[in-house]
């Protein structure tokens, strides 16, 4: 079963080194769209540098101008850390001081791309040395773009990407990964029933329904969180509420069949889109603060979340623009950001800290 989606899992090794990374199978064929993305990818979360980055670009050789902006550019935390030193120092309207007016960035174009930090050189790309994996993630927008053309399901391939790595995936855990990604793709259930069966397999669980108006009241209460507590989704959350609030089930499915007409693909790109963020998040095992079963009651309320922020936006979202811009938004949160531990203890709050409860959410999920 997992040689379906993964094409053959085989691992060149010499001395330890393992020349094939496993990479979702559009990795390589990604590219950067550089001053013409719309929203770039150093804005709404908070960016940060090594230590070993912040003192090269602080004795970097350059032009006043850049000299300038580098200066400017970044603050030290009190909490930093040699891998977490110093966070990008955004200026009023919530750019990058490096960043130009034609969307380049003037250190690249100046100094070249080896001069750039680890996490610009490579966003939206993660390279997991210790397991021989590499992902993209989905707070960029022209990952999000990708995943919404392509007509065929997400497959995971090994490809030479020019790292190497030093170890793979523990057997046993890669296997329930897959099995986890097989059970999201499986075409004869909805993306609800997938899930609730992956659900099942992680906590042992059924989901237990609360009613319409339960679950949508812990999704706005979210969004009321995420409007007072960040300007990334603000907007996005204050208009949800808004359109939102008291409205009936059969309303709100009324919304989501306008939607089902815009995009007659909207399951399979959800599904793609979800199948990306388990990998990248090596779902249920991506080391956070939470075990397996926190971890899915979190992807609950991930997956619930965005649906309530897309079907509360229904009036904004004219075009897959539209769209997309707030998939990256939603993604750059959940993404870069404590989201699976805050939306744990957003759930304990509202009294939907088990599996069953948090299960009962996808009923309005899109």
């Amino acid at each position: 079963m997992i040689c379906f989606f993964i094409d053959h899992i085989r691992y060149f090794k010499m001395e330890n080194r393992y020349d094939k990374m496993l990479v979702p199978d559009f990795y390589c064929g990604f590219i950067c769209k550089c001053g013409e993305c719309r929203n770039c990818c150093c804005e709404g979360w908070n960016v940060a540098i090594s230590q070993d980055d912040y003192f090269r670009l602080i004795g970097l050789e350059c032009s006043d101008e850049l000299r300038n902006r580098i200066s400017r550019a970044f603050y030290i935390p009190k909490d930093a850390s040699p891998e977490r030193y110093a966070l990008l120092n955004h200026d009023w309207l919530g750019h990058c001081p490096m960043r130009s007016e034609n969307g380049l960035c003037l250190l690249h174009g100046e100094a070249g791309e080896s001069v750039l930090p680890n996490v610009c050189r490579l966003y939206p790309r993660s390279i997991r040395k210790d397991l021989s994996e590499a992902s993209l993630s989905n707070s960029c927008e022209g990952v999000i773009e990708i995943l919404i053309d392509r007509p065929t399901q997400l497959r995971f391939i090994e490809a030479d990407i020019g790292e190497v790595g030093n170890g793979t995936e523990i057997p046993s855990r890669m296997a329930l990964r897959m099995q986890c990604i097989g059970m999201l793709q499986e075409r004869n259930s909805t993306l609800q029933e997938s899930f609730e069966s992956v659900g099942q397999l992680i906590t042992g669980k059924k989901a237990v329904y609360s009613s319409f108006e339960e679950c949508l009241g812990v999704m706005l209460s979210f969004c009321k969180e995420y409007s007072e507590n960040g300007s990334s989704l603000k907007d996005y959350c204050e208009n949800s509420i808004r359109k939102l609030s008291g409205i009936s089930e059969n309303e709100y499915l009324k919304r989501k069949t306008i939607l089902e007409e815009m995009f007659p693909n909207l399951e399979l790109i959800q599904e793609n889109i979800m199948v990306n963020h388990f990998f990248v998040e090596k779902f249920p095992y991506s080391e956070t603060r939470e075990n397996e079963t926190e971890e899915y009651e979190s992807l609950c309320a991930l997956l619930c979340f965005i649906g309530v922020l897309v079907v509360g936006n229904l009036e904004r979202i004219e075009s897959q623009t539209d769209l997309v811009d707030l998939l990256a938004a939603a993604f750059r949160v959940m993404e870069h950001s404590a989201f699976h531990y805050n939306a744990h203890v957003l759930l304990n709050r509202a009294g939907f800290g088990e599996p069953e409860k948090a299960g009962s959410l996808l009923r309005i999920s899109l």
